[in-house]
């Protein structure tokens, strides 16, 4: 486990302050964050992933968040949890999470009875799209896609200002649509998908399999996706050859997005998204390329701005910290569960 705390609630609050826990759930790792209502983070914890207890986990992580601000005299009101797969916000459920092992739960209603707080459950990549609209002051913000390359690829999207799910629930799961016909199997059970190409694990498989291979290299089979990328910044003919691929998968998915959604940001985040510019320096040249050969392609790469989201940040778990805030705001000023 690694953590971070700041048990000292800065000097502007007052004992009995009202927090929210925010807990970000991924295919490998799961973040929790203690907010306030100005975003400032007041704890925060990471652990592994345990799917098959997912419930049990995520209450102790709760309760620990819980007890850690109590003691500095913070109040927790709320809690977030952001998930991936078809998120059904209003019951509280999600399904399909098939970085998860395609693990499915009413976790709202469940986590609410462990922990004894209001619980709300709201899809991963629209959690983080959420926070990065809501840390830019809206604005020209309110129209953009949060693409999160990590264990797997979704895409978090906001249109005029609200997180657009779709009548099913999967509105943004690109990392299902193909990007390779004839390429691996996907975890979903296809073939090809852009997640089985070009998630993290897969940059990572695709190096050690070509130096299983006999290929020659600075990586080895212990090579991460943030390794590979670095190591074609440095020259690296494998790993060239391997981000090129990757960068033109993503280039092609981006400006999908583009052309169906026609939002003004695309926000690349994710745990792949600690290569850095290493990441982010191929993916424009490959989008370069796309704009350089199509006047319908520069119309619209034109007008839109691409950037990249540290996972430093936790946008998943303060954006869905965000949202509980909200979300329990809007049910005491309604007057939900007082008679």
């Amino acid at each position: 486990m690694a953590m971070s705390m700041m048990p000292e609630l800065p000097a502007d609050r007052t004992p009995g302050a009202q927090l929210t826990v925010g807990i970000d759930v991924g295919g490998t790792k799961t973040a929790c964050v203690v907010t306030d209502a100005q975003d400032q983070v007041l704890l925060h914890e990471v652990q592994p992933t345990e799917a098959t207890r997912l419930p049990e986990q995520l209450a102790m992580m709760i309760r620990h968040a819980v007890d850690e601000v109590a003691v500095s005299g913070g109040t927790v009101t709320a809690v977030g949890v952001a998930v991936p797969g078809q998120v059904e916000p209003r019951s509280g459920a999600f399904a399909l999470a098939v970085n998860l092992g395609g693990a499915a739960a009413v976790l709202g209603p469940q986590l609410a009875q462990r922990v004894g707080l209001p619980c709300f459950v709201e899809h991963d990549a629209a959690s983080a799209a959420e926070w990065f609209r809501l840390a830019n002051g809206g604005g020209d913000r309110n129209n953009l896609a949060y693409v999160s390359v990590g264990t797997g690829i979704s895409a978090g999207i906001v249109l005029d200002g609200e997180i657009f799910r779709g009548h099913n629930g999967l509105a943004g799961e690109i990392g299902h649509v193909t990007a390779e016909p004839e390429g691996p199997l996907c975890t979903c059970g296809l073939h090809g998908c852009l997640e089985a190409t070009c998630a993290g694990p897969a940059i990572a498989r695709m190096a050690r399999d070509a130096v299983a291979r006999g290929r020659k290299s600075a990586l080895d089979q212990r090579a991460s996706a943030a390794d590979v990328f670095h190591a074609a910044a440095r020259g690296d003919p494998l790993a060239r050859e391997i981000v090129s691929v990757v960068s033109g998968h993503l280039a092609r998915a981006i400006r999908g997005l583009l052309f169906t959604l026609g939002v003004q940001h695309v926000v690349i985040g994710g745990g792949v998204a600690a290569a850095g510019e290493d990441l982010l320096s191929p993916l424009l040249a490959a989008i370069n390329g796309e704009r350089a050969a199509s006047a319908l392609a520069e119309a619209a790469f034109a007008q839109t701005t691409i950037e990249l989201l540290s996972p430093d940040v936790e946008a998943g778990a303060r954006g869905v910290a965000a949202i509980a805030r909200e979300r329990v705001g809007a049910d005491q000023r309604e007057g939900v569960g007082k008679r």
